[in-house]
């Protein structure tokens, strides 16, 4: 007796939104239910996490392709110049726009200073169905150019170059991005047929991942949740979502018109080059700016979710745009 089609649809409609409804669920339970400081501190628990998902990435990964250099060099500098030159520049001119000032404006800022987030953008670039080989160079790329453009910008936008440490941010790309997907690749080349048949597990494992990774960041900030006042929120949320929303945009206009990128590749483009990260801009933070603006974590943490929450959504949709394109392809 087959499944009946109401119940098929609600299945569909629940996996297009799965990571949608992950994310509320870390939140909530970040907040009301975190884990124990303890726990967070005495273990590793963020690396692993994300070793998994590039590990995935690894094992689906087929280089073929790669040797197209000009195409990535073009791809790399067009995310340069939105994920590290107008993303900064435009969320200093949204503190005056949105009146955001002193630690307000000074950690709104400080997050869009990084160029791409290690943590999310993969994992979100993989939901979306995007190009794994251009997702992972691109990801390079701008971490890369992170190096260098995280103390200029944060001299340029908010004054003073902060001390950011050249090995912390490769030792990140090493340990989080060459070495994981080295195993994976490992793992295709021992086991040729092991990418068909874990096809369905790399496709939940980010996702399971990923909501995992909200739900330890919001517990490590749990404390601080519950200080934020619902003014507080709504006078960071809405900077954040449009600036956010501003730079998706943006992302998405330059790789399907001026780059003429293909759909997985503008997909892989549109999130590596607009998450930006929470871990990296909390470290920063702790060791910068915690003393003397101690508030100024609160915004990093209300864009982050943010930005989360809106492309859970847009991923949902362009899930369901795929199912609706597929279903008129099969007719």
């Amino acid at each position: 007796m087959g499944i009946p089609t109401e119940f098929q649809r609600i299945l569909q409609l629940g996996n297009r939104n799965l990571l949608l409804f992950g994310v509320f669920i870390a939140i909530a339970f970040g907040v009301r239910l975190p884990l124990s400081q303890e726990m967070l501190t005495s273990y590793p628990l963020t690396t692993p996490l994300v070793a998994l998902i590039f590990i995935a990435q690894g094992l689906n990964m087929n280089f073929g392709q790669a040797g197209q250099l000009r195409k990535y060099l073009k791809i790399i500098l067009a995310g340069t110049v939105i994920a590290v030159i107008a993303y900064p520049a435009m969320a200093s001119g949204f503190t005056k726009l949105f009146a955001l000032t002193d630690d307000f404006a000074l950690g709104f800022i400080l997050i869009c200073c990084f160029p791409n987030s290690l943590e999310a953008a993969m994992a979100m670039t993989m939901s979306a169905d995007g190009d794994r080989i251009t997702a992972v160079v691109l990801l390079i790329g701008l971490s890369l150019v992170g190096i260098v453009s995280i103390p200029l910008n944060i001299f340029i936008w908010i004054g003073g170059a902060q001390g950011v440490s050249a090995t912390m941010i490769l030792a990140k790309i090493f340990g989080y991005v060459f070495l994981p997907i080295f195993v994976g690749q490992i793992l295709r080349r021992t086991f040729p047929t092991l990418p068909d048949k874990t096809k369905e597990l790399s496709h939940y494992v980010p996702i399971l991942c990923l909501t995992v990774l909200v739900y330890i960041s919001c517990s490590r900030e749990a404390d601080l949740f519950h200080q934020l006042q619902l003014g507080d929120i709504v006078h960071t949320f809405f900077p954040s979502a449009t600036l956010h929303i501003v730079m998706l945009i943006l992302a998405l206009f330059t790789g399907k018109f001026l780059l003429k990128l293909n759909r997985k590749d503008n997909r892989s483009f549109i999130f590596i080059t607009s998450e930006k990260p929470m871990s990296l801009s909390v470290a920063l933070w702790s060791v910068t700016y915690a003393s003397s603006h101690p508030t100024s974590i609160f915004p990093i943490l209300v864009f982050y979710i943010g930005q989360m929450i809106i492309d859970s959504f847009i991923i949902s949709r362009l899930k369901l745009q795929d199912c609706l394109n597929n279903e008129k392809s099969a007719a």
